[in-house]
């Protein structure tokens, strides 16, 4: 899409809105996850427009009209500094989400959203310099953030003559367009030496724990007939059938072990690939100054039909993004590098571990014992964070970053328990489920039907 055309876009949704079967729909979703001058010697730069009379800055929410407002101007200094020590004027409470509801409210000020100042001019500048040209509406949505702060990091970006107008697309939403100045490249090559992050403003480790916290109190079982539709046409005897179908309907840790070709890869993957619910996914983590990326394209899902009744509510903070139940699944080629936090040294910020990618869903490790890591440390770097709930996870700077660990290990093996760790492990695996070959008659019956081929 064009930046005319995307432009015209977020014109058409301030002037008209959006609704539709699309937006009805998301809103059932939304009801169940509730319970000064330019620099010298350059006569083009034009700092971007304020707002033009006080009755206008009242309605925008960022200012106190009474008579000390001057004095204060004086105290704080720049207008970004002001608004991290007032913050917004408080809106009604028709802006609030609903109370119990486990959304995180969007955040109206820098201390609730618990980042620097630094860091979020310079991933500011990094956003407008990989977008082009982006207007209020473009920049708000590709930051995550509410427009009382999106319109006060303007605001400081222009005191600090690091970008300028380029047009305004319309006099009465004054939606501008901004473009780097002269001094805004050499701010922005700096802040990509130090690191190229240039997504959605990520949530501070205390937010993330907080967020999932939450949404593991509301509890999401799978159904009873998904069960079955996973081991619908498998050749297992009614025992065997009913072991697994408690093990994965638990939602605790499992192993699924036997001879080869019995259906044990089959079933983890059905499942997997069969889960019912939803989780909240944040673009990153910040902890430390280091951005932890954990929204994977390739693994989370998002919810549509939520998006869409959530694209013009400016209650939800829209550094989350609500996605379907994720799974993982890993094989022989898992090694130790895949347990922690992996650091990329050209784009200097990391990428989340995949039980972090899978976190509120299901991770499987099929074949176990046969990985690149011995499986003792497997279940010991996995199964001892499970049973307490948290994990610690390692920066290279040495830090240590804590958050929850929410996810049901599902393993499938066909070598024998006593080779892959201890008791004092293995009792850690809530289910052991044994799939045998199956008996004569049973192999003869699935022979007889097509759905009860053997796979």
């Amino acid at each position: 899409m064009t930046d005319q055309a995307e432009k015209s876009s977020d014109e058409r949704r301030v002037e008209h809105g959006q609704d539709g079967p699309e937006r009805d729909r998301g809103r059932d979703i939304l009801r169940s996850a509730t319970r000064g001058p330019g620099p010298s010697g350059d006569p083009e730069f034009h700092a971007p427009p304020r707002p033009r009379d006080p009755g206008e800055l009242q309605a925008t929410g960022l200012v106190d009209p009474a008579a000390e407002e001057e004095e204060e101007e004086e105290r704080h200094g720049d207008p970004l500094s002001r608004f991290i020590s007032r913050g917004g004027k408080k809106k009604d409470e028709d802006d609030d989400l609903p109370e119990g509801s486990i959304l995180p409210r969007q955040p109206r000020t820098l201390v609730d959203l618990g980042l620097s100042k630094a860091f979020l001019i310079d991933l500011s500048l990094k956003i407008i310099h990989y977008s082009g040209t982006p207007s209020v509406a473009q920049l708000t949505r590709r930051l995550g953030l509410g427009p009382n702060i999106v319109q006060h990091l303007i605001s400081a970006l222009s005191e600090d003559r690091l970008i300028e107008v380029l047009s305004q697309s319309d006099l009465y939403t004054g939606n501008y367009r901004y473009r780097l100045s002269e001094r805004g490249h050499v701010r922005v090559s700096e802040a990509l030496e130090r690191q190229r992050y240039a997504g959605p403003a990520p949530v501070t480790a205390d937010q993330y724990g907080e967020v999932i916290r939450r949404v593991q109190a509301q509890r999401q079982e799978p159904g009873r007939g998904r069960i079955k539709s996973v081991l619908h046409d498998m050749v297992l005897s009614n025992e065997t059938a009913d072991s697994v179908a408690r093990a994965l309907f638990s939602g605790k840790a499992g192993i699924l072990y036997g001879p080869s070709g019995n259906g044990k890869t089959k079933i983890l993957e059905r499942f997997a690939h069969d889960l019912e619910g939803w989780v909240l996914v944040p673009y990153a983590i910040y902890a430390y100054g280091q951005v932890i990326r954990v929204l994977d394209q390739s693994i989370h899902e998002p919810v549509e039909d939520f998006d869409e009744a959530m694209k013009d509510d400016s209650r939800f903070d829209r550094r989350w993004v609500m996605v379907k139940r994720p799974a993982v699944i890993l094989g022989a080629e898992l090694g130790a590098e895949s347990l922690d936090l992996a650091y990329d040294p050209l784009s200097r910020f990391y990428q989340a571990p995949p039980h972090i990618k899978a976190q509120g869903g299901v991770l499987v490790v099929d074949d176990i014992g046969r990985q690149k890591i011995e499986a003792r440390d497997l279940f010991t770097r996995w199964l001892i964070p499970l049973d307490r709930g948290w994990d610690t996870l390692s920066l290279v700077s040495g830090e240590k970053v804590t958050v929850p660990f929410n996810v049901q290990l599902l393993f499938g093996t066909n070598m024998n328990l006593r080779e892959l760790a201890d008791d004092a492990l293995l009792r850690r695996v809530s289910y052991k489920v044994q799939v045998p070959n199956p008996s004569r008659p049973e192999f003869g019956k699935s022979c007889a039907t097509p759905a009860g081929r053997r796979r």
